[in-house]
C-alpha cells in the first residue's frame, strides 16, 4: 500500500505455474510505467512464469477487472454490471458502475453482447476533475482502461470508444502514451482481435427463441443503419438478404454478419491509432510489435478474415514502413497474406495485395536473418513413417493386448477388432448415391495424413493448431484391449445399458423446430440400431451424441484425451457418440477438437474458415437433395476424408465440417484449447 495508490501491491514473487497469457516478463521491478516500480496484481495471479501474492486483504474490484484483461482470466460477468466491490469506491466509479449495469437491463437478464451504455452519463462520470483527481495520472488512466475494455466487449458500444478517446479529452493522449504505448503489460492485439458474433440462427429463429437478445441485435442493426456510410449500408443489405435466404434453406451463413461487425469495429481501430493516438511514437512502436508467435496485429486480423480491420491497421502504419510490415512472417514463416490464403478470405487478400502495390517500395534490408517461408508441404515436417518400426509394430501392439484397427495382426481378428460386435450394412447395401459423395478410391482423404508414430506436438501445435489445418492421424485412437471392449456392443450394454440418452436427426433439432428427441435407455437405443434394415436405414436417422459432465459415471471411460495430446493441451469438453449408417452431423463449426473413432467408418466434409456455415437439417437428406457440395458451404468442392476405426481427425477452430456414418460407429470428440497456440478471440 503506497501513498500514491489506493491499491495493494505485489511484494512477493514466487516462481511456478504456467502463463495464462504470454507477456514480456523481463524486468519485473520496472513493470509499472508510472514510477512506482511495482506491478499491481490480484493475489494468486500468474504472469509469465511468476505467481504473485498480494499483502493486505486483497485487491479492490477495479484492479481485478483491469488485470482480468491483462492476464487473460475469465470474461467479466455481464449483464450484472461491475462487481459489488466497486460500490465502496470513489464517486466516479459508482457512476461508471451504474452506467454499465443499466446498459444491460435491455436484455432482461439474458446473456448478450448487445448492451447499450448511456454515452452522456458515461462521459459525465469520467469528468473527475471536480474531485481533484489528476486526469492524466496513473489511477484515473487505469479507470479509463477498464472503461475502454468493457466498451470493446459490446459491439453496441464500439462507437462510444471514440467519444471516450476523443482528442479533446485531456486524458486521451496520456492514455495513448502511458497505457497503450508505455505499459509493458499492454498489447494492441486485444484492440484489433475482437470476438465477432458467428450466428447459428436466423433473425426469425432468434426472435422466437430469445426475443430479448433479438431485440438488442435489432437495435444495434438500426444504429448501424443510421450511422453507416455507403459501404456499411451495402454490407447491411447483404446481411438481411442472406438472412432471408437462410430462412428458406435451413442454413446460417456466418460471414455476412461478421463482415458487417468487422466494418463497424474497424472504424474504432482506425480512430484509436490514426486519430486519438496520432503522433504518439510509443503507440506506433507498440502497434508494430510481434507477439510470442511472431505475429503482428495484421496477422491477427488476417486469421479472422477481417479485411476492414486490415485496412484500418495499414492506414496507421507510415507508408515508408508499410511494405516491410506487410512482409513480416510469424514463427513458422507465414505472412498476413499467407494467412488470408489459408482461411480462404478473398476480400482480405485483395486488401493486402493492393496495399503492397500502393506502398511501391521494397522492404528495407534488415540486419536480422530473413524469416523462413511457410513449408510447401507441412506434412513433411513430421518424422518419416517407418513400417515395422518399434512405434508401429502391429505384433508388438497385439502382444500388449491391443488390436490395431488397421491392417491386422497375429492374434487379432481384423473384422472383430474393427467392428466390436456392431452391425454394418451388407456389401453394396449402402444406397447407390452414397458412392457419389465419397472421395476417389485412390485418394480416400484430402487432408494431410500421418500415422500416430509420426506425431510431433510442436509441429502439430505450430503448423496445424495455430494455422488452422485439419489433420488425419491414423491409429491415433490406440486403446488397450480392455479399454476398447468398453466401446463394443457388449461392453456398452454391460456398462452403460441403463443410461438415459437422447437421439436426434440433427443436433439442433429440438431447439430449431421443437421436435422432441428420441428418449431411451442406452440398451433400447442399441436395439434400435440393430433393428434398422438396409431398406429402413434411410428413414431411421436418430443419432445419439451426449456431452459428458463431471458427474458422468456410465461413459466416463471416453472422457480422456488421446495419448498424443495428454498433458499438452487444455481439455474443455467431451462428447460421446453412437449411431448407424447414414446418420451424421450437418455442417457446423466450433473450437479445436479431435474426433476419435473407436469402431466404425465415417465420411467427413471440410470447408475453410472463410465459408462458415451452420445447417439445421439431417445430413443424409441434405446430401440427397443437394449433392456432395452440400457437405460443406456449397462454395466449391469440400475437402473429403474417410475415417477408419482407430483414426483420429483434428478439426481446427472455425473450420466448417460435416459427417456421414458409413456403418455403425462409436467414439468420442474432445474439444480443447491452448494458451499459446489456439488463437481465441479476445
Amino acid at each position: 500500500q503506497t501513498s500514491r495508490s489506493p491499491f495493494p501491491v505485489a511484494h512477493v514473487l514466487i516462481p511456478g505455474g504456467d502463463s495464462r497469457r504470454a507477456i514480456d516478463a523481463e524486468g519485473f521491478s520496472e513493470c509499472w510505467p508510472f514510477g512506482e516500480r511495482t506491478l499491481l496484481l490480484p493475489s494468486g495471479a500468474m504472469v509469465g512464469r511468476w505467481r504473485l501474492r498480494v499483502g493486505g486483504r486483497g485487491t479492490v474490484a477495479l484492479v481485478a477487472l483491469f488485470l482480468q484483461a491483462v492476464i487473460g482470466g475469465p470474461p467479466m460477468k455481464m449483464p450484472k454490471g461491475l462487481p459489488k466491490g466497486l460500490a465502496g469506491g470513489p464517486p466516479w466509479r459508482k457512476a461508471i458502475e451504474k452506467v454499465f449495469t443499466e446498459a444491460c437491463q435491455f436484455n432482461k437478464g439474458a446473456p448478450s453482447v448487445f448492451c447499450f451504455p448511456s454515452k452522456l452519463d458515461l462521459l459525465e462520470a469520467l469528468e473527475v476533475e471536480q474531485y481533484g483527481l489528476d486526469m492524466t495520472g496513473e489511477m484515473f488512466l487505469m479507470d479509463v482502461y477498464v472503461v475502454v475494455k468493457q466498451l470493446l466487449d459490446w459491439p453496441s458500444a464500439w462507437w462510444t470508444v471514440m467519444d471516450v478517446l476523443d482528442t479533446e479529452k485531456v486524458w486521451t493522449r496520456p492514455f495513448c502514451d502511458k497505457i497503450i504505448g508505455g505499459s509493458p503489460w499492454f498489447t494492441c492485439v486485444p484492440i484489433v482481435r475482437r470476438s465477432f458474433m458467428t450466428p447459428r440462427h436466423t433473425m426469425a429463429q432468434l426472435e422466437k427463441d430469445t426475443p430479448a437478445v433479438a431485440a438488442g441485435m435489432n437495435k444495434w442493426l438500426d444504429m448501424v443503419r443510421s450511422a453507416g456510410n455507403s459501404h456499411t449500408q451495402k454490407l447491411l443489405k447483404e446481411f438481411w438478404d442472406n438472412d432471408a435466404s437462410d430462412m428458406k434453406t435451413k442454413e446460417v451463413h456466418g460471414r455476412p454478419l461478421m463482415r458487417l461487425m468487422q466494418q463497424v469495429h474497424a472504424k474504432v481501430v482506425q480512430h484509436i491509432f490514426t486519430t486519438a493516438c496520432k503522433g504518439s511514437e510509443e503507440t506506433l512502436e507498440k502497434l508494430q510489435r510481434v507477439d510470442a508467435n511472431g505475429m503482428t496485429v495484421l496477422h491477427h486480423v488476417a486469421s479472422l478474415g477481417d479485411a476492414a480491420g486490415a485496412k484500418a491497421i495499414l492506414k496507421a502504419i507510415p507508408k515508408k514502413n508499410r511494405t516491410a510490415f506487410l512482409g513480416l512472417r510469424d514463427i513458422r514463416g507465414y505472412s498476413a497474406e499467407d494467412w488470408a490464403k489459408l482461411g480462404d478470405y478473398p476480400d482480405l487478400l485483395d486488401v493486402l495485395q493492393s496495399s503492397k502495390k500502393d506502398s511501391g517500395k521494397k522492404a528495407t534490408p534488415s540486419s536480422e536473418p530473413p524469416a523462413s517461408e511457410p513449408p510447401a508441404t507441412p506434412i513433411s515436417l513430421f518424422r518419416a513413417y517407418v513400417r515395422g518400426g518399434s512405434d508401429v509394430d502391429a505384433a508388438s501392439d497385439a502382444a500388449e493386448g491391443e488390436c490395431p484397427n488397421v491392417g491386422g495382426a497375429e492374434g487379432c481378428s481384423p473384422d472383430a477388432a474393427r467392428m466390436g460386435g456392431w452391425r454394418r450394412l451388407a456389401d453394396g447395401a449402402l444406397p447407390a448415391h452414397v458412392a457419389e459423395w465419397m472421395p476417389p478410391s485412390d485418394k480416400p482423404c484430402d487432408l494431410d495424413v500421418i500415422d500416430v508414430s509420426q506425431f510431433d506436438f510442436d509441429v502439430f501445435a505450430q503448423v496445424y493448431l495455430l494455422h488452422s489445418r485439419p489433420l488425419l492421424i491414423r491409429r491415433g485412437c490406440k486403446l488397450s484391449g480392455a479399454q476398447q471392449q468398453l466401446f463394443s456392443r457388449e461392453g456398452l450394454l454391460e456398462n452403460a445399458g441403463d443410461r438415459k440418452i437422447e437421439a436426434q436427426r440433427f443436433p439442433t433439432e429440438k431447439e430449431y423446430d421443437a421436435t422432441r428427441p428420441m428418449e431411451k435407455a442406452m440398451s433400447e437405443y442399441i436395439d434400435y440400431l440393430s433393428g434398422r434394415s438396409d431398406t429402413s436405414a434411410p428413414k431411421k436417422l436418430h443419432y445419439m451424441a451426449a456431452w459428458l459432465d463431471r458427474q458422468e459415471s456410465y461413459l466416463n471411460f471416453s472422457a480422456s484425451l488421446p495419448n498424443f495430446l495428454a498433458d499438452k493441451v487444455d481439455h474443455t469438453g467431451t462428447q460421446f457418440y453412437l449411431g448407424g449408417a447414414l446418420m451424421g452431423y450437418p455442417p457446423h463449426h466450433h473450437s479445436p477438437a479431435v474426433n476419435s473413432l473407436v469402431y466404425g467408418r465415417k465420411l467427413w466434409f471440410f470447408d475453410p474458415p472463410g465459408r462458415e456455415l451452420v445447417a439445421h437439417e439431417n445430413m443424409y437428406n441434405r446430401l440427397l437433395a443437394r449433392g456432395v457440395h452440400a457437405g460443406g458451404s456449397g462454395v466449391g468442392m469440400p475437402q473429403r476424408c474417410i475415417q477408419e476405426a482407430g483414426d483420429v481427425v483434428f478439426i481446427p477452430r472455425s473450420w466448417t465440417h460435416a459427417t456421414l456414418l458409413l456403418e455403425d460407429s462409436v467414439g468420442m470428440s474432445h474439444q480443447f484449447t491452448h494458451n499459446q497456440w489456439d488463437l481465441r478471440d479476445s
